[in-house]
């Protein structure tokens, strides 16, 4: 495996942890997972996924035990405002919020769930995240029941302290933001039709902040988001700008700071991805995936 140093000249060669793993994807799996059954209401999901600092949870047969479905971040912020699940509420329950909440997962959970099989290699599940795009995955047995999960904070750790490679070179540069004033109903959306996690909060050029899937779900699963609501619809509370849930003191990196030394901080932090700032100004990101796409 090498890392293409291109900006020297010459690739730079190292044994990746991936590829001395040996056997299954066991031995990195977290086995503690917390699952859900079809019938657990939506509210108390968002709840679990705060409450654990989890961002997906697998949704299993009551009976057999075997994985049917998933409910991600993503999915409670197209419920929220993001996308086609929000018609669920205008739809289903005529705009009623508190009733749309106590209605059962399964009605937004996903049932093409993208995972893992307990005799794939490491490196086969680190090429699985990568080629679909999941920040994650349960791991199956073989009667299709949860025995463990994965994300890619859990492969990160394996991108070397120095690798001789900068962050400018694998950031991506054209980074979608969003304005302090910005609609927390508008970056859900933004970050669902974009695919994105996270969204750089920008004032005149300049980093102000950051607002992730997370914050919005936390501003839901606290109950912070009813002290915005006068009455019984979302509208009121999704539609507050996101300073209101945004992080101000944001971790940042520069150009010219090692990949090595991203992922370290990414790990520490428990964060899945990094601004990239010259001075005050936003001139990239890079996250747990541009860094997982090394690796593989």
């Amino acid at each position: 495996m090498s890392y293409k140093a291109r900006q020297r000249g010459r690739p730079l060669d190292f044994h990746s942890k991936l590829r001395r793993e040996e056997g299954s994807i066991i031995p990195i799996a977290r086995r503690n997972v917390i699952t859900i059954q079809p019938t657990t209401r939506i509210k108390d999901a968002a709840e679990l996924m705060v409450k654990n600092k989890v961002r997906r949870l697998p949704v299993v047969d009551p009976g057999t035990r075997r994985l049917i479905g998933i409910v991600t971040t993503r999915d409670i912020l197209d419920f929220l405002g993001g996308g086609e699940r929000f018609k669920i509420i205008q739809n289903r329950f005529g705009g009623n919020f508190f009733a749309a909440i106590n209605d059962a997962a399964r009605v937004i959970m996903s049932e093409k769930v993208v995972y893992g099989t307990s005799m794939m290699s490491v490196t086969d599940v680190a090429r699985l995240l990568w080629q679909t795009g999941v920040g994650g995955a349960p791991i199956v047995d073989e009667r299709q029941q949860v025995v463990g999960i994965v994300s890619e904070r859990d492969f990160i750790s394996s991108v070397p302290p120095a690798t001789g490679i900068n962050v400018g070179y694998h950031m991506t540069r054209k980074v979608i933001t969003a304005e302090p004033e910005l609609q927390i109903r508008e970056a859900a959306k933004r970050m669902v039709s974009m695919g994105v996690r996270r969204l750089p909060v920008v004032q005149a050029r300049a980093l102000v902040g950051i607002v992730t899937s997370v914050d919005i779900l936390r501003y839901f699963g606290t109950g912070k988001m009813f002290e915005y609501m006068l009455t019984n619809r979302v509208d009121e509370a999704m539609s507050v700008g996101v300073d209101a849930i945004m992080t101000r003191n944001v971790l940042t990196v520069a150009p010219e700071t090692d990949v090595g030394e991203a992922a370290r901080l990414m790990v520490e932090r428990g964060c899945g991805g990094l601004p990239v700032v010259e001075g005050d100004e936003l001139v990239g990101i890079i996250t747990e995936h541009d860094l997982l796409g090394l690796l593989i």
